[in-house]
């Protein structure tokens, strides 16, 4: 039988692989720039971090896809101090990075996402109170973090279709649509919903992402804190036993 890694060697895993790509990265924007400042076609670093991100990818989906399932809040999310910690860092950072785009003239949509990225701070906050106590926060808290996500890509392919650096956009991309997934599929653990193995692969991946979009220039300080907050609240590495026994029994 094929080997499964506990989730938290999992994530301690997705760590290691996110930091070789940072590494990969940061190789690439010292060396692999032109006159202009633009990433250029044939650097050894471009072809290394598509294959780490294939390999890194291909991991997480036979990993996660083998873990125990189970969607009640209580069996996979005990209280804990650095979630709450880690929820408090991502609600600042998408407070500042929001703020400096209303302060920027921005136009309708963005104007919306910075409105609805204002929200996410107490949301967030409020969120990881609750879960540092062990209580069970409103699933609306995550609904609204899933919508900024949500907005934040419409308003960001509007720069990236414009942007030739492919890598850049790719890994901002990738990094986005994994959060917004990560919130949604938390909002359904809030209502005792969520699928444990999708979620845990969501959030791995939205730390390996974050962490490869850190070098790209812009907006460091978001991809840091949103991926410090999708590593703090991962789910509990095992559920109890009779949640495994309740679902076989359960009718379809």
């Amino acid at each position: 039988m094929k080997k499964v890694l506990s989730p938290t060697a999992l994530s301690y895993l997705t760590l290691g692989l996110s930091g070789i790509g940072l590494a990969l990265r940061a190789w690439l924007y010292g060396t692999g720039l032109d006159n202009k400042g633009l990433l250029i076609s044939g650097h050894p670093a471009q072809l290394l971090v598509w294959l780490l991100a294939a390999a890194a990818v291909a991991i997480l989906v036979l990993q996660c896809r083998r873990t125990q399932k189970g969607g009640r809040y209580s069996d996979n999310f005990p209280p804990s101090l650095p979630a709450f910690i880690g929820s408090c860092l991502a609600a600042v950072g998408i407070f500042f990075t929001v703020l400096t785009k209303l302060l920027d003239r921005p136009d309708l949509l963005n104007v919306i996402t910075g409105m609805v990225g204002v929200l996410c701070f107490p949301a967030l906050i409020v969120a990881g109170y609750n879960r540092w106590k062990g209580t069970r926060p409103s699933f609306l808290l995550h609904v609204l973090v899933c919508i900024f996500f949500a907005l934040r890509l419409f308003c960001q392919y509007r720069a990236w279709s414009s942007n030739p650096q492919l890598q850049n956009y790719c890994f901002q991309l990738l990094a986005c649509v994994c959060l917004m997934l990560t919130a949604y599929q938390r909002a359904a653990f809030d209502v005792n919903m969520g699928n444990r193995p999708f979620f845990l692969f969501l959030s791995l991946a939205s730390v390996f992402f974050c962490c490869l979009s850190l070098p790209s220039g812009e907006e460091k300080l978001f991809y840091l804190t949103v991926g410090i907050w999708a590593f703090t609240n991962l789910c509990a590495p095992t559920i109890p036993e009779q949640e495994e026994t309740h679902e076989h029994h359960d009718p379809a």
